[in-house]
């Protein structure tokens, strides 16, 4: 299966021309390819202990907080995944930098569900679902409520009474970087996990 459109050209729909080159840059990957975008950057990490403590039993999640936090990502496809372009994973490779700890990977992928509304999964089929929305001036993740596919559906999961509920913001400040913000809150506790940075482009392989 030869590599198609970007992923994410379908995700933001008429809204995908209107992008600016940091964000084309940004969500570049192709489906079904080996195309690869890295971003390097740093963070200020906020997790509570609550979410601390969630992660740390479930793995899905990064336990540590931090500032000025040196952060790699690195977005790819599958070649030849055989599966419809609207399935096309989309993963995330994060490595965070940690002086104290030592390098902590996080990885996660996202599939397209309809239209703008995507699932983040994480490990044992858990997920954010979200909606992707440009506003003229910058990418924002709207919460939608978390899943659990099991058996190839995808059911509710209650997980808002432990993480709150996310949102997400990506701003470009020129052609090669982004700031971004992202943050859950609880209705009751307040904040659960926060993280607010900003990112260059520093690498861009999508071979014809």
């Amino acid at each position: 299966m030869s590599a198609g459109d970007p992923i994410f050209k379908s995700v933001f729909g008429k809204s995908w021309d209107k992008l600016p080159p940091v964000m084309k840059k940004h969500y570049a990957v192709r489906s079904n390819s080996n195309d690869r975008v890295e971003v390097r950057g740093k963070l200020d990490i906020k997790i509570s202990p609550m979410v601390r403590l969630f992660a740390r039993v479930s793995g899905m999640l990064l336990a540590y907080s931090g500032n000025n936090i040196p952060v790699t990502v690195v977005f790819r496809s599958d070649h030849n995944t055989g599966v419809a372009e609207l399935n096309t994973p989309f993963y995330f490779d994060r490595t965070f930098h940690f002086p104290d700890h030592g390098d902590i990977t996080f990885r996660s992928r996202m599939e397209q569900i309809e239209g703008n509304v995507l699932v983040e999964f994480m490990r044992f089929g858990i997920g954010w679902k979200l909606a992707y929305e440009w506003d003229g001036e910058k990418v924002i993740l709207r919460h939608k409520g978390y899943v659990w596919r099991l058996f190839g559906k995808l059911l509710p999961l209650p997980l808002s009474f432990v993480m709150g509920k996310g949102y997400a913001e990506e701003k470009p400040l020129s052609d090669d970087e982004f700031s971004m913000w992202a943050h859950a809150r609880h209705s009751l506790f307040g904040p659960t996990f926060g993280y607010a940075g900003s990112f260059t482009v520093t690498d861009v392989r999508c071979p014809e």
